[in-house]
């Protein structure tokens, strides 16, 4: 099951920033935490350099990053750059299909990033 984070649970990250790409595009960041058996298992997915898509409401692939294993154990992150304005909705996906997409508006997907529990 994929759930997303709420609040100060998980990690830290998840400020989008205007900085960078033009003034039309916003650059996302987020994380995915593993509670369960990290790495192996039915998260064997999980791992770093695992892809993470950023789609719209039409399931375009918007942008695509990796994730990056951080110094605590099965806590990645993941910067999508240069996503463009405009879409009516934002979901962020990463491992198995069946893992589902969490959805947000393009001011949540602004302010808050993406932070995703499975376990």
């Amino acid at each position: 099951m994929l759930l997303l984070a709420a609040g100060g649970i998980g990690f830290g990250l998840g400020r989008a920033s205007t900085d960078w790409g033009t003034p039309d595009t916003f650059t996302v960041e987020g994380s995915m935490t593993v509670t369960g058996r990290c790495g192996s298992g039915g998260y064997s997915d999980m791992r770093d350099g695992a892809q993470v898509e950023i789609l719209n409401q039409d399931n375009k692939v918007l942008g695509v990053s990796t994730l990056v294993k951080s110094v605590s154990s099965c806590v990645f992150t993941f910067t999508v750059r240069d996503l463009p304005t405009g879409e009516r909705l934002y979901g962020a996906s990463t491992g198995n299909s069946n893992r589902g997409v969490i959805w947000k508006t393009q001011q949540e997907a602004m302010a808050e990033g993406f932070h995703l529990t499975l376990g």
